[in-house]
């Protein structure tokens, strides 16, 4: 088997609209195998993400509250209830995503090193959340 890092990509907005949409943020995702944790990391996404460096790390197993707390930790928290008239974000979307992926790496410790998934878009409350890039490098 390939140790070829494997890039995904998928190119159209939730909802089938494209653009940005007020109150829309984006967040990455993460989740490396580790012989002892297997840590999951959650944190502000984008073309930010190495200069802030504003993330959480989440030790499986966890769930959508788990992954909630850890997102209030950040400095970006304010943003998951809307700011300066942006509406509140869809923080559920994003658990369900940091959940599933979770959920992936742990099925598959023989075959996935690692993934990455960046930017996540999150969409205003109750439009969801999308993995515009995923990266996944095979064992």
């Amino acid at each position: 088997m390939s140790t070829a890092p494997m890039r995904l990509r998928r190119c159209s907005a939730p909802n089938g609209r494209d653009g940005q949409n007020p109150g829309r943020h984006e967040f990455m995702a993460g989740a490396r195998q580790d012989p002892v944790f297997g840590p999951v990391v959650v944190g502000d996404g984008g073309r930010y993400v190495q200069a802030l460096q504003d993330i959480a790390v989440l030790i499986p197993p966890f769930d959508s509250a788990d992954v909630y707390a850890a997102l209030k930790t950040l400095r970006i928290a304010p943003l998951l209830d809307g700011v300066r008239g942006e509406p509140p974000l869809d923080a559920a979307a994003l658990c369900a995503v940091v959940i599933a992926l979770g959920r992936l790496i742990a099925a598959a410790p023989d075959s996935i090193a690692a993934i990455d998934l960046d930017p996540v878009l999150v969409g205003a409350r109750g439009e969801g959340a999308m993995v515009v890039d995923a990266l996944v490098e095979r064992r």
